[in-house]
């Protein structure tokens, strides 16, 4: 499954708040948004080292969308944002090395869409490929962990074939991704399909590497709790 991509940029200005490096951990501060520059408050984050995966290290941004952490040196770490489908790795940290003292991360994540990569069709029909139900079921393990938030689910196609039926086609796909996860045990009520045929391509349909990109299955949220505001 492929979300919207991270963005990370490193800056060299941040400065910790009460906290110290040492001889083993480094000052991490983080700084996250949306791709509108929204800070994402009250967000948890965790940095996962790839040297040693047992090493996690949970953050909740604060208000402002930022928080500061010490985080042990020679290790780079992946981190893992909450998305609609649960926990995504959604970039990694440059290494952390043995002379690092004081650094930070900006991070650029939209947690209220998903695009189900993975989740495709037999040709010309509405019929799930059996491949495509793993990915589906990350996805409904996501929306359980968030009982309160209702989604729309989105067909999108390629323009090859007519308009109409591609605007058919995306919609009957939409249509059963909601029954799935619907007799998953996801309340019908959440859940608003829509499709859009060609209207919104993602990329060009000049050739098929486009035309498979185009044809695809996002989640977007369109309701949430006031407590997640």
């Amino acid at each position: 499954m492929r979300i919207i991509p991270l963005m990370l940029a490193l800056f060299a200005s941040l400065f910790a708040r009460d906290l110290v490096p040492s001889k083993t951990h480094a000052v991490l501060n983080i700084s996250y948004t949306n791709f509108q520059d929204v800070p994402q408050a009250h967000k948890k984050l965790v940095f996962v080292g790839q040297k040693n995966p047992n090493r996690k290290i949970t953050v909740k941004t604060d208000q402002y969308g930022e928080a500061s952490f010490l985080i042990p040196k020679e290790d780079t770490y992946d981190i893992m944002c909450e998305s609609l489908t649960g926990p995504f790795k959604c970039g990694e940290s440059p290494y952390v090395s043995i002379k690092a003292s004081t650094g930070g991360l900006s991070v650029v994540f939209d947690d209220t869409r998903a695009e189900l990569t993975g989740v495709t069709f037999k040709a010309g029909s509405a019929e799930l490929v059996e491949s495509s139900l793993y990915t589906l079921n990350q996805a409904i393990k996501g929306l359980k962990i968030n009982p309160d938030v209702k989604i729309e689910i989105s067909g999108h196609t390629s323009s090859e074939g007519g308009d109409e039926l591609n605007q058919i086609l995306s919609e009957e796909r939409a249509k059963s991704v909601r029954n799935y996860m619907i007799s998953k045990g996801i309340d019908s009520k959440r859940l608003v399909a829509v499709g859009y045929g060609p209207s919104r391509p993602k990329a060009s349909n000049d050739t098929e590497e486009g035309r498979k990109q185009n044809r695809r299955i996002e989640l977007s949220v369109i309701e949430e709790p006031e407590s997640s505001k």
